[in-house]
């Protein structure tokens, strides 16, 4: 009976590898994991390469992970070739302690298979399969090729071996490449932040968890060295977050990503043409609306017009003014938008000056002061869902502040946004002064979307006419 029940046990974890890190692994998967490790387990994934980037808390098993889904997969199929490259010596003996015990238990490998014994480095499989686990160096990164890269704690890894190492895979009929680390102020911090926020664009999949998922750490600990960490590291070592003021200023995933049904995130790119995403202007002055412009004296000037309907803002409107002269752009600013309150940089104070002379209600918005509040500001709605842009494939009026959108990153050196190519940026800067520090609303209902005024004004002609640019 005893054996038969241990054939039962050795059946079931070979046919799953989830069931092979419970009964063999003494690893008790979490929700983050058991995705992880079934996706790296995947042999026909939506499309080849098969690409995983994950980004952690310190110790919440991403490297454990790894080494067992890469021993079910030898055991499934021998011929697989792995190549591990670690950040550090010790980060290597981690990975190799996982995976060594489940190698050498002959319950699950026949010991026969085995060329010679497993060492820190390689496992060899008289297949022709192979695990090598080596610490980053120039020569380790230019090694043979293999059919998986995992690159671990890659923050430690310089940018240099990252690029050596990316096409050892690129033989292989069956390719995967998997990343690991935490966001840890390290050599390669800027790398693997570009990767994980642009992850779509470049056909990766993000896996992280929380750390309520990981129930072998104490989280009395974990609020314990809160106290004793500063809020961004604890927020990146602890919580397995990203630092502010590195990589991106906001997540592309936030902005026009894709989104994995399992953990669903808010997108500000919208449908306009689809009223429950993006419904209809209100009538004045049922919502507020106003504008912001930043002004181009080398660069284009660029005015976002927007309505705010409960909680959501609504780009409705972007204007890039190439090579114009002020006074049209004040006069047009004037004719459309006369009376809107705007919110334009303060730089250009002669200006400013004159659209308040022509009647409109001019907010200046000093960026010394507060532009760090306000891109936190808009972190925080596209975070929650309540920021709405039309889509640019869509109207094309909105290109280029979405491209400069994902595109605005925080200098390494300074910590500061680079200020190249952001006119469409401070411009959504600039707007964010209305919501932030909001005006009195005195007679003025905000209604959300759905309610009875978007069911007057919801109608096809209606539609087609904003759409076409004509207005509400």
């Amino acid at each position: 009976m005893f054996a038969r029940s241990n054939e039962l046990r050795q059946s079931l974890a070979l046919d799953n590898p989830i069931t092979f890190a419970i009964e063999f692994a003494n690893i008790d998967p979490t929700p983050g994991q058991t995705r992880l490790i079934l996706d790296i387990t995947n042999k026909n994934p939506p499309s080849w390469p098969d690409q995983h980037i994950v980004k952690l808390l310190r110790g919440g098993g991403k490297t454990s992970s790894a080494a067992v889904a890469f021993a079910w997969l030898l055991r499934d199929d021998p011929t697989w070739r792995i190549f591990v490259q670690s950040g550090s010596f010790l980060q290597a003996r981690r990975l190799y302690s996982y995976f060594r015990p489940l190698v050498i238990n002959p319950e699950l490998f026949p010991q026969e298979w085995l060329v010679g014994e497993p060492t820190q480095s390689l496992t060899l499989f008289k297949q022709g399969g192979s695990l090598e686990i080596l610490t980053a160096s120039a020569k380790s990164s230019r090694g043979g090729h293999v059919d998986i890269l995992c690159i671990d704690e890659a923050v430690l890894v310089t940018q240099e071996l990252l690029d050596a190492a990316w096409p050892v895979v690129r033989t292989s009929k069956r390719p995967k490449r998997l990343v690991l680390s935490t966001a840890s102020p390290h050599v390669s911090l800027a790398w693997f932040l570009d990767l994980w926020q642009r992850a779509s664009e470049k056909r990766f999949k993000r896996h992280e968890w929380p750390l309520e998922e990981c129930h072998w750490i104490n989280p009395a600990d974990a609020a314990a060295e809160e106290l004793i960490l500063d809020s961004q590291t604890a927020i990146v070592e602890l919580y397995g977050g990203i630092a502010q003021r590195r990589g991106l200023v906001w997540d592309n995933e936030l902005i026009d990503g894709i989104v994995d049904p399992q953990k669903p995130h808010p997108i500000a790119v919208v449908d306009p043409r689809r009223a429950e995403e993006y419904p209809l202007p209100a009538l004045d002055p049922l919502t507020e609306k106003w504008t912001s412009l930043d002004w181009g004296f080398i660069h284009p000037s660029v005015l976002l017009f927007y309505e705010k309907q409960g909680e959501t803002v609504y780009i409705r409107d972007c204007r890039i003014w190439i090579e114009t002269s002020f006074t049209q752009i004040k006069q047009e600013i004037k004719e459309d938008f006369g009376k809107y309150p705007i919110y334009p940089d303060s730089e250009a104070a002669a200006d400013n000056a004159d659209l308040k002379n022509m009647g409109l209600k001019v907010v200046p918005v000093v960026f010394s002061r507060d532009k760090d509040n306000l891109i936190s500001h808009i972190r925080w709605r596209l975070e929650k869902g309540f920021l709405k842009i039309p889509n640019p494939e869509i109207d094309n009026r909105y290109f280029t502040l979405i491209q400069q959108m994902k595109a605005y990153h925080y200098d390494t050196k300074t910590g500061k946004p680079v200020k190249a190519n952001d006119h469409c940026c401070d411009s959504l800067i600039c707007g964010m002064k209305h919501v932030y520090h909001p005006p009195p609303k005195a007679g003025i209902s905000t209604f959300e979307p759905g309610t009875r005024y978007q069911d007057r004004l919801d109608t096809d002609e209606t539609r087609r006419r904003f759409l076409r640019g004509q207005g509400p």
